[in-house]
């Protein structure tokens, strides 16, 4: 019935809406009301509350007195956005929006969420999570964008956009210390303008010692380290008034201790050091740990005003990686599973853009051009040594696209907006396993390049939506949108068929209806969102034990997920601001496919909690010659939900049920308080006080399975422990 409707409203006029949005605002002068930000999400400068999805932005006041400059930060800071860390790997993420996600972060795999920074596609979950020192905002677009931003956009994107140079000399610079050894020093520097030229320095560095003790092991006697370095330089030129240059370097460097696995399950050798399923301070395991990840990348964005024509932008951006790891999978003093990763990675992108308007006609058109290449050796150790393997694998894309968008305003009430992308894409593979023994590896898979078949994906992905104005602050939408994820090879595979078999794309169609509001006097904005996502040809990563440990993508089935957004920021004096949000995930399967048996009944549905509860509170508590003091509250909480897409029932001795990687959810509590603006001659300084995860929650957030040839390991990993310092400001 909901999809029938949809339908139905969709199909009675053409297109666009102002749809729903929500901020994270800062407070401004006497009698403001909420405020409102300008966002890029639609590939044009809009108000937040214009834009035709559903859209929270996090505005610079409000990720300056939280010291965020990682997305690793915004779990739970909008409805359904649901962000943790991939297991041992700190610097790989696991993103989820509504129910979408990709569960596997190796380098291979594509995300479900797309993250860009300052319209550069960030295309692995590997090594995603950096630090950026000046960030101007974040947004996170909830929903498939796959007409504007393409492929792997299925469930959303991020957007993260710096600060750029202002021409003017003008800087800051901040130390933190905190528990356990916590160092940070971030700093910007804005230089004046000369001639055509506006340059802008930023950077950090982040050390800190580990969370766990390792007892008993020769390489360390701590995990979960800190240590990082970031830096971003911004050149813009503007040669005439019509031209604008923007190049960005940017770079950074993590080298630490990876996080510990701890052992919540298992047989044989191994019980002796099954640990309880919540964060211990000491641990054990016998093998090496690590994890360095360095990313760097180039950024050109030229834009052009053509005038009446428009606005003409050309983003061109290369990227690159280097990664390695080493880390102790199972967790104790057993030398049961090692694994190593070196790899690299490099990815270019070229992206043009017509953006303008004519008479009551919005429009947006794009071509682009995207292109990777990567490779990873991943020699594995199992059972002390009694099964080594020389595990490779390197791939290949390339991908062209070409997308418009038009928004049509029917009336003034009544608006329009219709939109299409075709993407064509190519996909190649190699792939070599060998297990080696005392007479010489013995090869299983070797599949070199250019041995398969290249897989070809066509696809477009059409948007639609309409929307009707009741008034300034009253408006309604319905919105239809579509999404997909790349599909291609197995690169992990432990078999030359697995390989070799091509999964097909997961679509996904949304059906969206919104309602935004802004009332007593701009005093409150309250949004509602309802939707329904229809999946198909779903990818799931499925853990499949081996000569190797490794993850194989397969279509299972169908899903359908519906959820429930409610945002409000409130304003009840020019001192407080309150925001909340909540959001409702019923995620369901249609079908699921197992050795062509139908088991939708008997599966888990992974990182899809039925909850999501926030709420911030920013008191402005003193204001005076001294400056002002901010006592801010954060708090947000997310139901249990399963890790894996595992066998509710286990119906047979190698399956391990779901409640093994089931997390019973979290809850997080944040405090700061922030005096700023304290006079110092002509600069202005601050101090901050700050406590992070409060309660100190120690649940697990993330498991992985290694299943009954693991002798029925499962391993567990956790939130950061409580922590809490200082931070010294000064800004001029």
């Amino acid at each position: 019935m909901f999809k029938k409707i949809m339908v139905a409203a969709l199909a009675s006029t053409t297109w666009h809406t102002p749809s729903q949005a929500q901020t994270l605002p800062e407070q401004t002068g006497a009698g403001s009301g909420v405020d409102e930000i300008v966002v890029t999400a639609q590939k044009r400068e809009q108000n937040l509350q214009d834009v035709p999805i559903a859209i929270s932005a996090l505005s610079p006041a409000y990720l300056e007195k939280r010291q965020i400059t990682s997305v690793a930060d915004l779990s739970g800071l909008a409805p359904n956005l649901k962000v943790d860390t991939a297991g041992g790997n700190r610097t790989s993420s696991i993103i989820a929006i509504r129910g979408g996600v990709q569960g596997n972060p190796q380098l291979y795999f594509e995300p479900s969420v797309g993250m860009y920074m300052d319209g550069i596609y960030i295309a692995k979950a590997q090594g995603s999570l950096f630090d950026v020192a000046d960030i101007e905002r974040i947004e996170v677009l909830r929903g498939p964008q796959g007409t504007l931003y393409g492929r792997n956009a299925i469930a959303g994107a991020l957007n993260i956009v710096t600060r750029k140079p202002s021409g003017e000399l003008s800087g800051k610079v901040e130390a933190s210390y905190g528990n356990y050894d916590y160092r940070r020093v971030r700093g910007t520097i804005d230089l004046p303008r000369l001639g055509i030229f506006s340059a802008k320095l930023s950077g950090q560095i982040v050390k800190r010692d580990g969370f766990y003790h390792v007892a008993g092991n020769a390489f360390t006697d701590e995990a979960q380290t800190l240590d990082s370095k970031s830096g971003m330089v911004q050149l813009r030129a503007e040669p005439f008034d019509a031209l604008t240059l923007d190049y960005t370097f940017d770079i950074s460097v993590n080298d630490q201790q990876a996080s510990a696995a701890q052992a919540v399950s298992g047989t044989g050798t191994l019980a002796p050091y099954v640990l309880p399923r919540r964060r211990m301070r000491d641990v054990s395991f016998d093998s090496p740990n690590f994890e360095y990840a360095k990313n760097w990348g180039h950024a050109l964005t030229a834009t052009f005003d053509l005038g009446d024509l428009g606005t003409l932008k050309s983003i061109t951006a290369q990227r690159k990686q280097k990664y390695r790891d080493a880390l102790d999978l199972d967790g104790t003093p057993v030398a049961l599973a090692l694994s190593s990763r070196d790899s690299r990675y490099k990815q270019f992108s070229q992206e043009f853009q017509l953006t303008g308007k004519v008479d009551r006609l919005n429009y947006v058109l794009g071509a682009y051009y995207f292109d990777d290449d990567g490779f990873v050796f991943n020699p594995q150790s199992f059972f002390s040594g009694l099964s080594n393997t020389d595990s490779r694998f390197g791939f290949t894309t390339k991908a062209y696209a070409a997308y418009a968008q038009f928004d049509y305003r029917i009336t003034d009430a009544l608006t329009l907006t219709g939109g299409l992308r075709y993407t064509h894409e190519k996909k190649a593979v190699e792939r070599y396993l060998a297990r080696l023994t005392a007479a010489g590896p013995v090869v299983v898979v070797n599949l070199p390049e250019g041995t398969t078949p290249p897989a070809k994906f066509e696809k477009i992905s059409p948007t639609a939506t309409l929307a009707y104005e009741f008034g300034p602050n009253l408006n309604i939408y319905a919105r239809y949108a579509q999404g997909f994820r790349s599909g291609g090879f197995n690169a992990t595979a432990s078999t030359k068929a697995d390989v070799q078999r091509v999964f097909k794309p997961q679509v996904q169609n949304t059906y969206e209806l919104g309602f935004k509001s802004r009332l007593l006097d701009n005093r409150l904005q309250l949004n509602i969102a309802a939707f329904q996502n229809d999946v198909s040809d779903l990818q799931l990563s499925v853990f499949v034990p081996g000569l190797s440990a490794s993850s194989i993508l397969v279509n299972a089935g169908k899903a359908r997920i519906r959820g429930l957004e409610i945002e409000a920021v409130a304003k009840p004096s020019d001192r407080l601001m309150v925001q909340a949000s909540v959001g409702y995930l019923h995620s369901k399967y249609l079908q699921y496919l197992d050795a062509g048996v139908d088991v939708a009944d008997n599966r888990a549905f992974p990182h899809a909690p039925k909850y999501t509860v926030s709420t911030s509170v920013d008191w402005r508590a003193m204001e005076s010659n001294l400056g002002k003091l901010n006592l801010i509250v954060d708090f947000n909480m997310m139901s249990d939900y399963y890790v894996s897409p595992s066998p509710l029932v286990p119906t047979s001795p190698t399956q391990t049920a779901a409640a093994f990687t089931q997390s019973p959810g979290r809850t997080m509590l944040d405090a700061r308080a922030v005096l700023s603006e304290i006079p110092i001659g002509s600069a202005t300084g601050t101090l901050s006080l700050w406590g992070r995860n409060l309660l100190n929650e120690d649940n697990p957030n993330f498991f992985i399975d290694y299943g009954a040839n693991f002798q029925r390991l499962t391993t567990a990993y956790f939130p950061d422990p409580r922590t809490y310092g200082v931070t010294l400001g000064l800004r001029f």
